[in-house]
């Protein structure tokens, strides 16, 4: 694939862009299944659930369930909005199991470009408002948080991809906004 100066700039600050926190967590194994329900040329309901690990274990860390509504504006752009319901526990420790409930209303906007060779770069912006419960000792309290994320997928036949992707997250909580977090992720996709 060949890339125009554009795109290896952002390639390379997907790569560098805030990497001294890359590693700030603990490691999680991510299994999702997405059902994208396209139920017209213009619509979808994009619904998707996922299993996080406590670390390299089988033992769960998050449980997750997300869904909305997807216009497609045309072939590039499309938004959506809808409802997710987080189960995560309280603390990385695997003696503590205790979970915490957290509601998101969010909302996106999204732009994928074809590339050559099977490729496509991918934008998205999204928002949450985060609803979460009392746990762990500490009260209820709501939150908004801002993302972007950029990724580049490959295409690999009809029913398999590869994808890249960096994601940086600001987080606006007692009226202040900081950084949340920002992830790097090396995804694949079967069909």
């Amino acid at each position: 694939m060949r890339l125009t100066n554009n795109y290896r700039i952002i390639l390379f600050f997907m790569i560098i862009t805030k990497g001294q926190n890359i590693f700030s967590q603990e490691t999680i194994v991510w299994n999702s299944i997405h059902f994208p329900l396209r139920f017209s040329s213009k619509w979808q309901v994009p619904v998707d659930m996922s299993y996080r690990t406590l670390g390299i274990s089988s033992s769960a860390y998050q449980y997750t369930f997300r869904s909305g509504l997807r216009r497609f504006i045309n072939e590039t752009w499309s938004v959506a909005s809808g409802v997710a319901l987080f189960f995560t526990r309280t603390s990385f420790d695997k003696v503590d199991h205790e979970f915490t409930r957290e509601f998101r209303l969010w909302q996106d906007v999204a732009a994928e470009k074809k590339l050559k060779n099977k490729f496509v770069l991918q934008n998205r912006f999204r928002t949450e408002e985060r609803f979460f419960d009392a746990a762990g000792g500490n009260d209820s309290y709501t939150a908004i948080r801002l993302r972007y994320r950029i990724g580049i997928t490959r295409f690999l036949g009809e029913k398999f991809k590869v994808q890249l992707a960096e994601e940086y997250m600001e987080h606006l909580i007692s009226g202040r906004f900081s950084f949340q977090q920002n992830r790097v992720y090396f995804s694949s996709g079967y069909f």
